[in-house]
């Protein structure tokens, strides 16, 4: 009798569902199904696709040499893994299968159509919640609802955590060392790749990296992060983000070292960046709408967006005349990566100040991001549109300069992505267009902040009106 390991944005070593296969004293395989149709239908971005069939190497490297064969199949895309999955465990005599639960819209329909035939079957399917802290059925108001607001799903995130901890999984067990058979699979589908050397070096993939990683930064930035986390020219942010989205990191351990590492204010303000993760996943799985493209809340049928493509394309490549938000831009297209501030402020441009659909911000972050994160983005996305869970409304807009003035005032961080700017004094490099002789190569604002608050507010006022109208 064979145990399989089903991996899918879990991919490490250390990993519950692994141990339980190994722990059984059965014969165990593992097996990963690769769906890059899927991949290209939500506009996944080249540099995730290889930070996670190189993650994907390691992992099947490490697991032959504790006797594991991974085996990867190019499944097309989440409609075919059924069929695929039903063929695997009856070619290798599967009696169990452990994965981990998944919770945007297609995974569960995918995994739901997975259950079905694995009972047909007889195959016993073990789910685990191993890619989040709290699960999402788990935490609930005194109403019996879903928490949709952060700051209360926070203080029951942290009490639950605090009575129940998550212990890191440790390394599996080693049994005679195997081949692996999955990665003639992986180099082929790498082979189709493009991703710049700046990706590569910056984000090294697999689970001895993001191990390394995180134990630099517990060490180094842990103790500055309270204040140095919104500074996107300094390293102050934990860079965990890729390895938690395509799990060569599980969140348990990340809040446990953090927790035993922890130091004051700083410790407890990044254990809060992993309850905002789980927040996310939760609303995810709860109102599944979120997944077809809708946003939380209702108002946002009714708003109209512009379609202006010539504003849209200079959003896109950076050249709004505001150097903040161009700034942003140039580091997304070119490194596949940005700040958490910036993502927020360019995302809010687009929304606010262009007024152009949040969904194609959303799918062009997608598109670059090597940490792209369907939970994470949409949500970050839609609290920026102000039409997610947030319970501040529309009248939130910031300020590009004014958060250029803040976070960045001495615009090293302008000068490193704007390079047209780099020669301008600390105070001129934030706005530009007050002497344009010194910065001819660079474009005027192509639009003003002023009038931006109103304009929200009107175009909300109208869209909430027809939507009273409609249920009436």
């Amino acid at each position: 009798m064979t145990r399989l390991v089903w991996y899918r944005n879990d991919l490490r070593l250390r990993h519950a569902g692994l141990r339980d296969a190994l722990d059984s004293g059965e014969r165990v395989r593992a097996l990963y199904l690769l769906c890059p149709g899927q991949w290209d239908r939500h506009g996944v971005a080249p540099a995730r696709r290889w930070y996670v069939l190189e993650s994907l190497r390691e992992l099947g490297q490490g697991l032959a040499r504790r006797g594991v064969p991974l085996d990867v199949i190019d499944a097309g895309a989440f409609e075919h893994c059924p069929e695929v999955l039903e063929d695997y465990v009856q070619r290798h005599g599967i009696h169990s299968v452990h994965c981990s639960r998944e919770y945007p819209l297609n995974e569960k329909r995918r995994d739901q159509a997975v259950a079905e035939r694995m009972s047909a079957l007889g195959v016993t399917l073990h789910g685990r919640d191993e890619t989040v802290l709290v699960p999402p059925q788990a935490l609930r108001t005194g109403q019996g609802t879903p928490y949709t607001v952060f700051t209360p799903y926070s203080r029951a995130w942290h009490r639950l955590l605090d009575q129940a901890p998550p212990l890191p999984e440790q390394p599996p067990r080693t049994r005679m060392p195997v081949t692996f058979p999955g990665e003639a699979v992986i180099d082929s589908a790498l082979s189709q790749l493009r991703v710049p050397e700046s990706v590569r070096s910056a984000w090294p993939p697999g689970e001895a990296a993001a191990q390394r990683r995180l134990t630099d930064f517990l060490q180094k930035g842990l103790p500055a992060y309270a204040n140095r986390r919104d500074d996107p020219g300094k390293m102050g942010t934990s860079r965990l983000s890729a390895a938690l989205s395509a799990g060569t990191l599980a969140p348990a351990e990340a809040w446990w070292r953090a927790r035993q590492a922890a130091d004051g204010s700083a410790g407890a303000a990044w254990i809060n960046e992993l309850a905002w993760r789980d927040f996310y996943r939760q609303i995810m799985a709860l109102f599944p709408r979120l997944s077809r493209g809708e946003a939380f809340q209702s108002v946002d049928r009714m708003l109209t967006w512009e379609t202006d493509e010539g504003l849209w394309r200079a959003w896109c490549e950076g050249r709004t005349g505001y150097p903040l938000v161009d700034a942003g831009m140039r580091q997304l297209t070119h490194q596949g990566w940005m700040h958490n501030r910036l993502r927020m402020v360019t995302a809010m441009f687009l929304s606010k100040h262009l007024m152009i659909d949040w969904r194609r911000g959303e799918r062009f972050f997608m598109e670059h991001l090597v940490d792209g994160d369907f939970a994470a983005n949409n949500g970050g996305w839609q609290w920026s549109a102000s039409v997610g869970t947030d319970a501040v409304p529309y009248f939130r807009v910031f300020n590009p300069v004014r958060q250029s003035r803040r976070f960045d005032p001495s615009g090293h961080y302008i000068a490193r992505y704007v390079p047209e700017l780099a020669h301008l004094d600390a105070d001129s490099i934030h706005e530009p267009w007050k002497t344009p002789m010194l910065a001819p190569d660079y474009p005027a604002p192509v639009v003003a902040h002023q009038g931006v608050r109103d304009r929200v507010a009107e175009r909300f006022r109208r869209a909430r009106q027809q939507l009273e109208k409609s249920h009436a």
